[in-house]
């Protein structure tokens, strides 16, 4: 079965009736897997389930062997298998990343196209609508209150892309015509004798190589720090907000089922970037020392602030003040508690924790239960629903709060990912091997 398939048949979970045969079939004759084969799979990937659950969206990527490149486009199926699976986005065009607005009205997907500047497609599914159309200035995804009017994300501001090196800078610049990665990166203490002869590279960088971009080019100019903010945009049509405006990061907002609150991971004295980073380069150079690199980080902690009247001025209120490095924040149904994921030192294993809203000590949900979460959501129940990677496996799990009983829900020998549920976390869909 190709994973096309099964994916199909991990989100539907329809029984499958053998046709009549007369006569039995001759055994297929078997053969060893070989590496032209791979050319001819079909993956699949990034599942997004749309608010209501009817939807499924995902995304389908080939081979296209004689130009020796993959191909991805967004694909749709109801989730209740009454229809075939149907290609939204066009074949001669890459398309991923699919995902649905909150009121589901629209399913958006990341795509290049040509020489437009849009990075973000969207296609009506209220009513006929085409292909897609530019879609950068609909809501982000993100986190939404229980009755869905409004979104809050976490991003930077975006660059002024208008201002760039004018033509006079590119004439009087003696490096300009040299090879992106071999001009002198800011800072440099060195210079080419004769830029016209160095075919080499200047690095400064420790990021300096990727494996699938092969060299990168040292920065040309001081570090602009663009720290992760806090944005609002109502689904009436309106723009986007921004809520805050500080030096520091703002790390995976969400906001809580009243839509009144929004709590955030920062750092733990809310330093601004800059000094966070100067820090860690400082340490970086450091000779080794057991007791600083083995002592237990407190990197971040969870504050919140209100959604209104946060745009003057607004001072957060911490929530937590624990070892590790909180993140994948999640409101509980009733708003009154706030779980995370930590892990509390480099060889303790990551936890599950909750933690009451008005304040107190978090709760480790998982106990010494052997494994780790990857990814978990509070489900309407009360419950919290969470992956785990299990041996070679992977199976989705239940957890009561109260008991601190967990129940597998999910399993078998298969390797699942990409987990994706409806508004109401009734349905899941995901991927698997």
């Amino acid at each position: 079965m190709s994973r096309f398939l099964l994916l199909f048949a991990t989100v539907l979970l329809l029984p499958v009736t053998a046709p009549a045969q007369t006569h039995p079939a001759a055994p297929p004759s078997r053969r060893a897997f070989t590496p032209s084969d791979w050319y001819r799979v079909t993956t699949v990937g990034a599942p997004a389930m749309s608010p209501d659950g009817r939807l499924v969206a995902f995304t389908v990527t080939t081979v296209v062997e004689r130009e020796n490149r993959r191909h991805s486009e967004v694909w749709v199926v109801p989730s209740d298998a009454s229809e075939a699976a149907v290609r939204y986005t066009s074949p001669v065009v890459e398309s991923s990343e699919p995902r649905f607005s909150a009121d589901g009205k629209y399913l958006l997907f990341a795509s290049k196209r040509g020489a437009a500047r849009t990075s973000t497609w969207a296609v009506r599914l209220d009513k006929p609508s085409g292909e897609g159309f530019p879609a950068d200035s609909m809501p982000h995804s993100g986190s939404t209150p229980q009755d869905r009017r409004f979104v809050v994300w976490s991003d930077s501001v975006p660059s002024d892309t208008s201002a760039g090196e004018d033509s006079v800078t590119r004439r009087t610049d003696p490096f300009a015509k040299m090879m992106a990665v071999a001009r002198p990166p800011y800072g440099a203490i060195t210079r080419p004798l004769d830029p016209s002869r160095f075919d080499g590279r200047h690095v400064l960088d420790l990021h300096y190589r990727t494996n699938d971009r092969g060299f990168l080019p040292s920065t040309t100019a001081a570090r602009v720090w663009r720290p992760l903010q806090v944005w609002v945009q109502a689904l009436d049509g309106s723009p986007r907000r921004q809520l805050t405006r500080d030096a520091y990061s703002h790390f995976g907002a969400v906001v809580s089922p009243d839509g009144n609150w929004i709590a955030f991971a920062a750092d733990t004295g809310l330093r601004a970037d800059s000094i966070v980073q100067a820090e860690r380069d400082s340490i970086g150079r450091l000779p080794y020392e057991r007791s600083r690199d083995e002592r237990a980080p407190n990197e971040v902690d969870i504050f919140v602030i209100p959604t209104a009247g946060c745009e003057a001025s607004c001072r957060p209120r911490r929530l937590t003040n624990a070892l590790g490095s909180e993140s994948d924040l999640a409101w509980s149904p009733d708003g009154k508690r706030l779980a995370f994921i930590s892990q509390p030192s480099r060889t303790e294993s990551a936890r599950i924790y909750s933690v009451a809203v008005a304040g107190g000590a978090p709760d480790n949900l998982l106990g010494d239960w052997r494994y780790e979460p990857e990814r978990f959501a509070w489900l309407p129940s009360g419950e919290v629903s969470f992956s785990a990677a299990v041996g070679g496996r992977t199976a989705l799990f239940t957890l009561a709060p109260g008991t601190r009983v967990v129940r597998e829900l999910i399993g078998g020998r298969r390797r699942l990912s990409g987990f994706a549920r409806d508004a109401a976390q009734r349905k899941v869909a995901f991927v698997a091997t």
